[in-house]
């Protein structure tokens, strides 16, 4: 399954103040969607074949002659040459004949021994055989997503599985992540705001696992998570209800010291989902300041922490014969 750059999602809203009316800074889109497509006309083999006319080829022969005043041995040359015509035809159609004859014939033959050409043999298929034929018979085994469902991906995620040391690096990161506070919720509503929160209360979401951590310069703090959805499809009717703007978001795990004055002012938030699971990331300024836009800062640690770290720690569910 191929797995695309994160979108950026709904303005996320502040944490702490869910009557608050600033939606905060609207997300860019993360690539250019918007294209032109025109209509292509397919047309059919109907459409191409040329029309009937309703005239035989002997008819246009008449036409023919008729338009240009044909003498009467040339008439009665082309009466000739329908006459042969109208011999060959004739012999197709016997020869045609007796070889549908001879074939029921044979048919008929086969059928009264037996069913078996050979009624003189006795030969039994061999294991292998008999093997090729069930699988023959069955068709190609149905490739399954490990992930794809928690019915096939049982094991819950870990703190450990997902934040394991106290720095995380991905790869082609510009350095390592520092991981300020890590848990696990078993009650997802806890991860959501307003509309979010109440979504994530009545999907089939199990747990959340997430952690805080500052980005290599210092400059942002952010919480990245993980849920644990029922299956794929529930996980993509999350992704498009948070797409299409409902209210709240996703709430920041607050800590001591850098991470101090996450989600008190406007933060931005990415997301994506992987087989069952839906991965987010809520991004804000250590200094308290409101992210003004979704600069290359930004979007390189959308990138690093839900396309490249989470991906990569959860894809040994998915490689699992």
């Amino acid at each position: 399954m191929a797995h695309g750059p994160s979108p950026f999602g709904v303005p996320q809203q502040t944490q702490g103040r869910r009557d608050q009316t600033d939606p905060g800074i609207d997300w860019p889109e993360y690539d250019e969607r918007a294209r032109m497509h025109a209509t292509t006309a397919r047309l059919g083999p109907e459409s191409l074949a040329p029309a009937s006319t309703g005239h035989t080829p002997e008819a246009d022969l008449e036409a023919q002659l008729e338009h240009l005043h044909a003498s009467r041995p040339l008439r009665r040359a082309a009466q000739k040459a329908r006459r042969r015509t109208k011999w060959w035809l004739v012999a197709l159609a016997i020869v045609s004949a007796l070889a549908v004859a001879a074939a029921c014939a044979a048919g008929a033959f086969i059928v009264m021994r037996g069913g078996d050409p050979d009624a003189g043999a006795d030969i039994a298929p061999t294991e292998g055989e008999q093997q090729s034929s069930v699988e023959d018979a069955s068709g190609a085994p149905e490739v399954v997503d490990p992930i794809a469902a928690r019915e096939t991906d049982a094991e819950p995620i870990s703190v450990a599985e997902l934040f394991g040391a106290e720095a995380i690096t991905p790869a082609g990161a510009a350095g390592p992540y520092a991981v300020l506070d890590s848990e696990e919720l078993a009650d997802c509503a806890e991860a959501g705001l307003d509309e979010l929160a109440d979504l994530l209360a009545d999907s089939g979401c199990t747990q959340t696992v997430r952690a805080t951590v500052v980005s290599p310069d210092g400059e942002f703090a952010a919480t990245a998570g993980v849920l644990n959805l029922a299956d794929a499809d529930e996980a993509e009717a999350m992704r498009e209800a948070i797409d299409a703007g409902l209210e709240g978001g996703f709430a920041a795990l607050r800590t001591d010291g850098e991470a101090a004055e996450l989600g008190r002012a406007a933060t931005m938030v990415g997301y994506n989902t992987y087989g069952h699971y839906l991965m987010y990331v809520v991004i804000g300024r250590t200094d308290g300041e409101a992210i003004e836009d979704a600069g290359d800062e930004v979007r390189t640690i959308v990138g690093d922490l839900v396309d490249v770290w989470f991906v990569d720690q959860l894809k040994p569910r998915r490689d699992v014969q």
